[in-house]
């Protein structure tokens, strides 16, 4: 072999005489092929005005000087041609159309037509490779996504958007533990945002639904949320949830119920009659007032004093039945020449009495009757 097997440099060989001959052919060579940049790849015949040292890519169909020569290399040297056969992978600067290019074996492509091809990629891997059913798939413990901000030429905004063909597809970010998976949020099987957990990576429970048409949020797994979801605020209102977890409006004053000593009415009961007010709450207190104005006297002998005639109360509201015992009554007199006392003697009546040190004629003596127990 007298020459290189890549560029075909020529050899100085031992017995050779004018070796310089050989040495300066090689720099020809080299100074033709090394850092190839060529003026243009559109001539099939040589130009008329080029000069030493100017290359050419020769186009299909040369004829002429270059007959034969097609995607060769040519040189201007001399007032002639040198001609230079490329090989796989050489890459050259075509300097009229501002590309590089490389040869495939059969012709010049532009680089770029390389590089286009990645935007149409049937798989890529990023630390682990791809398979048909991930055909993009990337093994890493950190990504990061950052908005081009406006001072580099973006506006500072980042939307990472994804599609599905229809309703019915799937569009979900799928959540994994071991290969298993344990959450899936996205638009699944519809166009509802839905929040789905599972247990085991087979058997999947619905936590939360979005609307897409009302933007409601519902919580299928859990009752008691999911009964407001569909619920509305109303001045004066409170939700109260039933034996069912069924949300129910209620008003804050209202009629107070119970079932089983579960309130199932209103916070808050007023009554009013001639007896006097009550307020009843919903954990079963009950509180009675009533301001008394008996015209008595207060003549009967009593305990070193004087007392009235028993006066009687019935109660704007009864207690509970059989709460007699737990029902605290108390009076209270405007006067303070004289005392009152009271007690309950039913669940929906109670007694009071005027007391003092000497006897008095009938008069109008007001009192002030509370009465504390429980409604159920």
């Amino acid at each position: 072999m007298e020459e290189t097997r890549n560029l075909s440099l020529p050899f100085i060989m031992p017995s050779q005489a004018q070796k310089h001959v050989t040495h300066n052919e090689a720099l020809v060579l080299l100074d033709a092929m090394v850092q190839l940049s060529v003026k243009s790849r559109q001539f099939e015949t040589p130009p008329e005005a080029t000069g030493d040292g100017d290359r050419y890519l020769v186009a299909a169909g040369a004829t002429g000087d270059w007959s034969g020569w097609d995607h060769s290399i040519t040189l201007s040297l001399d007032g002639g041609w040198r001609r230079f056969t490329p090989t796989t992978g050489w890459l050259a600067w075509i300097a009229d159309e501002d590309v590089l290019s490389v040869f495939d074996g059969f012709q010049w492509t532009e680089v770029e037509h390389t590089f286009r091809e990645l935007r149409n990629l049937k798989a890529l891997g990023i630390g682990t490779s791809p398979d048909a059913e991930n055909p993009f798939a990337a093994k890493l413990n950190k990504a990061l996504w950052s908005a081009l901000a406006a001072s580099e030429g973006g506006d500072g905004d980042l939307r990472y958007t994804m599609n599905k063909e229809s309703a019915g597809n799937v569009l979900s970010l799928l959540m994994q533990s071991n290969w298993a998976g344990r959450a899936e949020l996205g638009l699944v099987g519809d166009n509802d945002l839905t929040c789905s957990v599972s247990a085991d990576g087979d058997t999947w429970v619905e936590a939360l639904r979005v609307s897409n048409d009302s933007g409601r949020v519902s919580f299928p797994s859990t009752p008691a949320l999911n009964a407001l979801s569909p619920m509305s605020g109303a001045p004066g209102n409170f939700v109260l949830f039933n034996e069912a977890d069924e949300a129910i409006m209620r008003p804050v004053v209202g009629e107070v119920a119970q079932i089983g000593g579960v309130p199932t009415g209103s916070i808050i009961e007023r009554i009013s009659n001639g007896n006097g007010a009550c307020i009843r709450f919903a954990d079963g207190t009950q509180i009675c007032h009533h301001r008394a104005a008996a015209h008595i006297s207060i003549d009967t002998a009593f305990g070193g004093g004087y007392r009235s005639d028993p006066q009687n109360w019935t109660f704007p509201a009864a207690f509970a039945a059989g709460s007699t015992d737990e029902i605290a009554m108390q009076a209270s007199a405007g006067a303070v020449s004289h005392s009152v006392q009271a007690a309950a003697t039913s669940e929906s009546a109670g007694v009071w009495y005027h007391m003092q040190p000497g006897s008095a004629p009938v008069a109008e003596r007001p009192a002030t009757l509370l009465a504390f127990g429980r409604w159920f």
